[in-house]
This record gives structure tokens, C-alpha cells and sequence, in this order.
């Protein structure tokens, strides 16, 4: 009896090691095991899709539908979201893109994108003590101090495996400290744009003074999405680390992103991105994804399970209801504007021609153009109404250079004249106030004598420009005449001499 106690005992310990080696360090899954549902950021599933209760948040506004002729953008439980153009950073639909929110383990897109950028992907590295500092039930791949890993690999556990420990193993590599890693990142995050982001880690464990912003992330999310090496392993559905110098078996890692991997929550034309879950940031998600030759970044912050629902509600959104247009002279409204006279000067197009812009599916707003010439720098600016679509800056061309400045020299006449045309109206009007110039020049003076004549030469008929040049040309001549003339008499004056003395 006690041996039947002693067998039953360990099958279910050898069931429940099972159990935990599929989770953390899944060696016995098969190759499909990527179809089974994620892991989320704590090691714990979050709650499952059921009808949830509508949070205050699905009212909130949506800043995009604000926009005169823009598409109206769907409602979504989540408390922020937005969708940005990934080629132009266009934003197509705005709900509290600049509310500060926890954003998780979407954090390791920040991470990724440093690593690969300095860090050759076949650099090993030796984890440290490091990989024990991270909360015991957050998700891991089971690295120990003093394992190996290639940084390749390492990119894998980070952005397919949600790993916590790779995370800030592979800040303490890079930085030296995790710290100095982590002010890396705040610094990047300047330079892409990011104004309300900070971060005090590097795998998105929730902390007080750590959050982003829907705008934020995109931003991050558009600029890692840049590189190569990161839009291939996000978009990998399994990943398999061989064996290590201390852990003898394969690790498979399965990517998190349900859109991504079939089955129900798959998302046709899906490229990837990053899951993220704790307990006080709820879920937050980017997702890449690309149809009818628009690329398209979607975050999600703050979610609950119809986390997945809104991104695909809203990617919809964007695929569905606008249209990529390559810009045109043909397609950009005219108005009194730089743009317009390079437009009449056919320079316009070619300026023009490697810009796109998204724009509603049926336009019901003009497209316009906006041109600025600043240190030999054409700057453009694209508008849907008076709503800014994008922007773009190359180096002027000579011909636009001239253009340009021809331009200019035509509005300050404009202006000239209209500064004086108000002045003149009212002359006009009131003859009685014209004030005769004559009268303020003193005749007896040398100064009033050549007033008098430029009075005098202002009051000729509209021909006395040409007669002055041809005045002026005459006594030209005449002066060059008479230089001729002298030099003969001095040189027959000399030839006389020369005779007298012989």
C-alpha cells in the first residue's frame, strides 16, 4: 500500500515538473507548440475573454474624431490606443495618446532596439547575479548565473519569451549596471520624440515611476520596426535555444502575440509586436501589421481581456478607412503660398514625388501643401483640412533656390504696395489733405535745388526712364569719344617732337 502511495505520488510530481518545463522552459514541446495560448508577463494567464463589465473608459474621448472629414474611430475598452502610419508616423486614430500609463513588458522593445544596435548579434554573454533579481513569479526562461548565451538568442527569450532575467542581464552587459542601461534608454527615447516616457527598468516590472504613453510607444515601436534583425524575430512564431554550457537541453520559446500564430485571434496580414501584463498595468499590446501597401503600428495601454478585440477593431479602422496616396502637383490644393508658385513653376512634382501621405477613403477636405526654404533645406508640410498629415525635408535645388527667392521678392513688393495703398486711398478721398511736396523745399538752399529737380524728374511722363538711358548712353559715348581724340593729339604732339629733334 505505502509503495501504490509512493508511485501515485510521483507521477503527479512528474506531471506537475512537466507541467512547469512546458511553461518556463518548454523541452518536450513539439514543433506546433507555438499554437498554445501565451504566457503572460507575471507567469500567470490573464483572466479569460468573457462578456466584461464596460469599464468608464469605453466613453472616453477619442481625439481623432474631432478632425473635420476624418473617419470616426471605433470605441474601445481600453484606456489609451493609437494607430500610427509605420513610413510616415502619420496618426490615424488618437484616444489619450498622451496619458502616462505602465506600459509592461512592451518595455523590451526599448531594450531589444539598444541591444541590437550595439551589441553584434554572435556576442556571448555570461549571465551574472543579475538574473536573480527579478520577482519570483514573473515570466523567465530559467537562466542561471553563469550561463551563456549569443545576444541573437538572448533577443529571442527577450522579445518572443517575455524574459525578465535575459532582460536585465542583457543591461547589465551593455551598460555595465542596469542603472546606466536604463538612463540609455531614457536617452533614446528623447532622441525618437518620446516627451512623456521614463523608464526605470529593463524589462517593464511595474514601478511607481515607470510609464510611457500610446503616442510613445508608437514612436519607439515605429523607430525598432526600422531594423531588420528586430521586424524577423518578432514576427517568429518559435524559437529554439540549444543547449548552454549549463543547461543541457533546448529551450523552445513561443511568441506571445496571439495575432500573430493561428487560431482564433489570428490577424490576417499580423507582422508581430510585444505583449506586456501586470496586475496595476493591466494588458498592454503593440501589434504590427500590413495591407493594400499601408504599414500600420497599433498600441494598446491599460487593457483587460478585450485587449486583442480593440486592436483588431482598430486596426480595421485604419486598413478600412483610409487610402495611401503618392503626392502630386495634380492632387494638392493651390493657395497663395510658396507651394503654389513652385507648383506653377513645375517644381512642385519633384519635390513631391517620394512623399505619401494617408488620407480618408473619400475625401471630404482639401489636400494641401505648405512650403518653407530654411538653411538651403525645402521643408513640407502635407494638410487634410487644416489637419497636419506629415512632414518631409530635403535639400533645395538650385532651381527651387531661385524659385524661392523670386518669390519672396514678389511678396515684399505685395506688401509694399499695400502698406502705401491705405495711405493713398485716403489722399484720394480728401483732397484737401494732399500736401504739395514743393512746399517743404527751401529754394535757396543747395539741398532744395536738387530736391526740386528730383520733383521735377518724378513728375516726367512714364518715358523718362528710357530717355535717361539713352542720355546717359549718349554721354558715355561722347566721353569715350573725347578720350580717343586726346590720346591722338598727344601722341601726334609727340610724333612733331620726335621729327624736330631728328
Amino acid at each position: 500500500m505505502k509503495a501504490k502511495k509512493q508511485k501515485a505520488a510521483a507521477l503527479v510530481l512528474a506531471a506537475a515538473l512537466s507541467m512547469n518545463l512546458q511553461t518556463v522552459c518548454p523541452l518536450a514541446a513539439a514543433p506546433d507548440a507555438q499554437a498554445t495560448a501565451p504566457v503572460q508577463e507575471n507567469n500567470q494567464e490573464s483572466p479569460e475573454a468573457q462578456e466584461p463589465d464596460i469599464p468608464e473608459s469605453y466613453e472616453w474621448e477619442i481625439q481623432s474624431n474631432s478632425i473635420p472629414g476624418w473617419p470616426q474611430g471605433p470605441k474601445i475598452i481600453c484606456e489609451t490606443g493609437i494607430v500610427m502610419d509605420l513610413d510616415t508616423g502619420q496618426i490615424l486614430y488618437a484616444k489619450g495618446i498622451d496619458e502616462k500609463r505602465a506600459p509592461a513588458s512592451i518595455t523590451k522593445i526599448m531594450t531589444a532596439l539598444l541591444a541590437i544596435e550595439k551589441v553584434p548579434l554572435d556576442t556571448k554573454i555570461t549571465f551574472t547575479d543579475e538574473v536573480n533579481n527579478i520577482e519570483a513569479d514573473s515570466t523567465h526562461i530559467g537562466i542561471k548565473p553563469g550561463e551563456t548565451l549569443t545576444m541573437e538568442e538572448s533577443l529571442y527569450g527577450i522579445l518572443l519569451g517575455s524574459a525578465n532575467e535575459v532582460s536585465s542581464g542583457v543591461a547589465e552587459y551593455i551598460g555595465g549596471t542596469v542603472q546606466d542601461f536604463v538612463d540609455m534608454m531614457n536617452e533614446k527615447a528623447k532622441e525618437l520624440g518620446c516627451e512623456n516616457t521614463h523608464f526605470v527598468n529593463a524589462n517593464g516590472l511595474y514601478a511607481e515611476d515607470h510609464y510611457t504613453t500610446a503616442r510613445d510607444m508608437a514612436l519607439i515601436a515605429k523607430a525598432a520596426f526600422q531594423n531588420e534583425t528586430f521586424r524577423n524575430i518578432v514576427k517568429t512564431p518559435y524559437y529554439i535555444i540549444p543547449p548552454t554550457n549549463i543547461t543541457p537541453e533546448e529551450r523552445w520559446i513561443n511568441n506571445h502575440h496571439r495575432m500573430l500564430t493561428e487560431g482564433g485571434i489570428h490577424y490576417e496580414g499580423c507582422l508581430g509586436g510585444k505583449t506586456g501584463y501586470t496586475e496595476k498595468a493591466g494588458n498592454t499590446l503593440v501589434t504590427y501589421a500590413e495591407r493594400n501597401s499601408m504599414r500600420l503600428v497599433c498600441v494598446v495601454l491599460k487593457g483587460n481581456t478585450e485587449y486583442y478585440n480593440d486592436t483588431k477593431n482598430l486596426l480595421d479602422y485604419g486598413f478600412n478607412n483610409f487610402q495611401k496616396l503618392t503626392l502630386s502637383s495634380d492632387i494638392l490644393a493651390g493657395s497663395d503660398s510658396l507651394a503654389s508658385y513652385l507648383k506653377e513653376q513645375a517644381l512642385l512634382d519633384a519635390a513631391v514625388e517620394t512623399s505619401s501621405a494617408d488620407v480618408p477613403v473619400n475625401p471630404s477636405q482639401e489636400i494641401a501643401c505648405q512650403a518653407e526654404i530654411e538653411n538651403h533645406t525645402l521643408n513640407l508640410d502635407f494638410y487634410y483640412g487644416d489637419t497636419l498629415l506629415g512632414s518631409s525635408s530635403q535639400k533645395a535645388t538650385s532651381e527651387i533656390l531661385a524659385a524661392a527667392q523670386t518669390y519672396d521678392q514678389q511678396q515684399r513688393q505685395k506688401e509694399q504696395i499695400s502698406d502705401s495703398a491705405p495711405a493713398s486711398a485716403e489722399t484720394e478721398m480728401n483732397p484737401e489733405n494732399r500736401i504739395d511736396p514743393s512746399s517743404l523745399i527751401d529754394p535757396d538752399s543747395l539741398g532744395g535745388f536738387f530736391q526740386e529737380a528730383v520733383l521735377v524728374f518724378q513728375g516726367l511722363p512714364g518715358w523718362k526712364y528710357p530717355a535717361l538711358g539713352l542720355l546717359a548712353g549718349a554721354f558715355i559715348f561722347y566721353i569715350i569719344l573725347l578720350i580717343i581724340r586726346i590720346r591722338r593729339s598727344i601722341r601726334s604732339r609727340k610724333m612733331k617732337r620726335k621729327n624736330k629733334k631728328a
